[in-house]
């Protein structure tokens, strides 16, 4: 009798059993893959060169013909470094760029901050090329620092309305989270605003960071979506956080870019939730510090990022830049394909 059971119930088993997410390898890489962090990525519109800024070294330039490359480095942003002085702090390494096109300008955002410290600002950018030696600096936007936030991870959302462009600046790390702020213009924070708490993670030292916003319509509907670095980043053995807290890359939702943001299970993303888009698998791990694109190339959304290589090795000259093409599910979820 057991016999003739046994695959009945095995299959009742599994499928009773938690799915276990397969996540695709990153696309293919060429050229100067490597000493990438909190990447973002642009495609020049009057030729459709794409253009990669990367943390380190006064953010590094890197351009191709595609997002499989091959990239070259070209040289850096800010070659003198940036404009602002934070008294205490090491000006010298400006961190996670954020660049957009508006109008016929570039703005890149960038936050200068040294690691673990709430003494931070954000700053921008503008060039009509992206060439290095293009660009001018215009310092720091004035955001007022608050010990419930850190000024760092600027992500600039632009909603194209009727009555003309809103812009939103979302920012944060640690501390209670994400936060964003509006602005009357890509240089100026709009007078009197309060930054508005977006996401938060309860757990422990609150792993919370790099945000993106991204907008996307399903089912006539228009998500706007806020994606996440969730976890222990950079990191080397024999010092590496347990499995599953390290590195990873979440998503939330809302019909509203101010929010509030749910994911998949209707968790709020203020008091933990988030939806696993990707995490760490075969020779990736630990991927974050992402930004999403519409490529017109590929005719496909993107989801792009940096990741640590455990064969290559842990440190920050190791990171490398990795993409997957996306796609929403039939209830306009991101999807990796």
């Amino acid at each position: 009798m057991l016999s003739l059971c046994f695959p009945f119930l095995f299959l009742l088993l599994l499928a009773a059993a938690p799915e276990i997410q397969a996540y695709p390898n990153p696309e293919p890489c060429k050229g100067v893959c490597d000493y990438v962090h909190d990447p973002t990525v642009v495609r020049r519109a009057s030729d459709g060169t794409y253009f990669r800024f990367v943390t380190f070294e006064d953010i590094q330039i890197a351009t191709a013909p595609t997002m499989q490359g091959p990239w070259e480095n070209q040289g850096p942003v800010l070659p003198n470094g940036t404009s602002i002085f934070i008294a205490g702090e090491n000006t010298d390494s400006t961190w996670a760029p954020d660049a957009h096109l508006i109008g016929d300008t570039y703005y890149l955002y960038y936050a200068v901050s040294s690691s673990g410290s709430q003494n931070s600002q954000i700053g921008v950018a503008t060039s009509r090329t992206m060439e290095p030696g293009s660009w001018t600096d215009h310092g720091s936007l004035g955001i007022p620092s608050s010990l419930a936030y850190n000024l760092i991870d600027p992500n600039l959302y632009i909603l194209n309305g009727p009555t003309g462009p809103n812009y939103f600046l979302t920012f944060g790390s640690y501390w209670d989270g994400i936060y964003q702020i509006p602005m009357t213009d890509p240089l100026t924070i709009a007078p009197h605003a309060d930054p508005q708490n977006l996401a938060f993670n309860p757990d422990g030292i609150h792993p919370v960071e790099g945000s993106y916003q991204f907008w996307w319509p399903t089912n006539g509907i228009p998500y706007y979506y806020l994606f996440l670095s969730v976890g222990i980043c950079c990191n080397k053995p024999p010092n590496l956080p347990p499995p599953g807290q390290e590195y990873h890359i979440t998503v939330c939702r809302s019909i509203s870019p101010t929010g509030p943001f749910y994911d998949r299970n209707g968790d709020d993303c203020l008091a933990g939730g988030g939806t696993t888009v990707l995490a760490s698998h075969d020779d990736v791990y630990a991927p974050g510090g992402e930004g999403v694109l519409y490529d017109p190339e590929e005719n496909s959304i993107v989801l792009y990022y940096h990741y640590i290589n455990p064969k290559i090795g842990y440190g920050v000259e190791n990171y490398q830049f990795g993409y997957n093409f996306l796609t929403m599910d039939a209830l306009g979820w991101p999807v990796l394909v």
